[in-house]
């Protein structure tokens, strides 16, 4: 019996040693969860009963090898898709038709534009439309699209400027914008027309000839001055009288070079004002820009996946779903840090980072392993005192033994 045991327990320890020594082995691997071994106790059954006091048992075996899935360390990267899941959940990834998990964060877009981790897994997300708005009906894998961003037309332009209370009327009274004589002050916008061309929009500011706080307002673009013309009123403390400052601009085509649409641009002024100090903008924004060329991505709030343009200009392509479950110890480790839902994990929940109960994500962020070195070499001469303990009974169950034989 006591061979049997001394059998089992060496069994049992060399398991364990198994175990801490890929514990180990797996220190510096990204998204790598350490395991443990759980040993219980054996009883033989006997047919002629025995009591409680009486009963030996019979060794040990191994239990379960349940996994940790204490989070791990962050480890801060230049990787514009290197993410990191702070709290709970898991990446989702699809291999050939089936969903794994992992918690390795490493991806990178493949040549045919998808988003892989380093076995070629494909990232699941939803995906996005071209105006990128994202489609949250079905999760699918997250394909970037290479295509140039189109030109935005500019509809609008704001401004702030003050305009010097202390100025006098211009001496000459047709306004000429190649005459400094004829105007007070300027200001300047850059505009895109239907097709992404610049051109630019002057403002040209004029004290009117009778009304203290009223000024007159020219247009030109382009170098070529419009025929419409605007005014703007002020009330006695310099702000912008109500119902002022709100304008229609309309530049036809001819006005831009033609083969283009016509431009109406709104045009808000409310945030002038009429002080008596000098003159200046302090202000001058559109919302329109020219086509652009991706040139690269990053990873966004929520688990989005931005695109970068060579105009300055950001689009969703795509967000990233995370997975998470009852019982993270029933899901079956396959190697290459993914894990396969199992029947004892619970079907798998899926959700935006942040969201419910779900981690968020960290972009430029690895999750290192949660194994702790310290700890895993006390318990590997742990494991190697157990295994030479029983190794120990064996020999001294032989010794036994052969003092019986001799006796005989």
């Amino acid at each position: 019996m006591s061979f049997g045991i001394g059998l089992s327990g060496m069994k049992a320890a060399k398991q364990d040693l198994d175990v801490v020594s890929n514990n180990i082995a797996n220190s510096n691997t990204i998204g790598f969860k350490g395991s443990r071994t759980e040993f219980s106790d054996v009883y033989a059954s006997s047919l002629s009963g025995g009591s409680a006091g009486t009963v030996n048992g019979s060794g040990v075996k191994v239990a379960a090898i349940k996994q940790s899935f204490q989070e791990g360390s962050l480890s801060y990267t230049n990787g514009a898709l290197d993410m990191a899941i702070s709290g709970n959940g898991f990446f989702v990834v699809n291999d050939n038709g089936s969903n794994l998990y992992s918690r390795a964060g490493y991806f990178e877009m493949n040549s045919d534009n998808y988003i892989v981790d380093n076995m070629g897994n494909r990232l699941q997300g939803f995906a996005a439309d071209a105006a990128g708005n994202i489609l949250s009906g079905s999760m699918k894998d997250l394909q970037i699209s290479q295509a140039d961003m189109p030109a935005k037309v500019t509809t609008s332009l704001e401004g702030v400027i003050n305009l010097d209370a202390r100025s006098v009327v211009p001496s000459v009274t047709t306004f000429n914008s190649s005459d400094p004589t004829s105007y007070n002050t300027t200001m300047a916008f850059n505009i895109y027309d239907s097709v992404g061309k610049p051109h630019s929009v002057g403002l040209y500011f004029s004290k009117d000839q009778t009304l203290p706080n009223q000024w007159d307002i020219h247009y030109q673009v382009d170098g070529a001055d419009l025929t419409s013309t605007s005014v703007i009123n002020f009330e006695s403390n310099g702000q912008v009288s109500a119902g002022n400052g709100a304008y229609t601009l309309n530049i036809p085509a001819a006005s831009i070079g033609g083969g283009v649409d016509p431009i109406s641009i709104e045009l808000d002024l409310t945030g002038a004002s009429q002080l008596g100090i000098v003159s200046s903008v302090n202000q001058a924004t559109q919302d329109g820009y020219p086509p652009g060329k991706m040139t690269g991505l990053q990873i966004g709030d929520g688990g989005a996946v931005l695109a970068n343009y060579s105009n300055g200009q950001t689009l969703s392509r795509g967000k990233i779903v995370l997975a998470e479950f009852v019982n993270n110890q029933g899901l079956e480790p396959i190697g290459d840090s993914l894990w396969r839902a199992g029947s004892n994990s619970g079907a798998p929940n899926f959700g935006l980072a942040g969201s419910g109960t779900l981690g968020v994500l960290e972009a430029g962020a690895l999750e290192l392993s949660n194994v702790d070195l310290s700890i895993e070499l006390v318990q590997l001469i742990e494991a190697q005192r157990n295994y030479q303990s029983n190794a120990k009974t064996i020999e001294t169950s032989s010794s036994l033994t052969q003092t019986l034989m001799n006796i005989v």
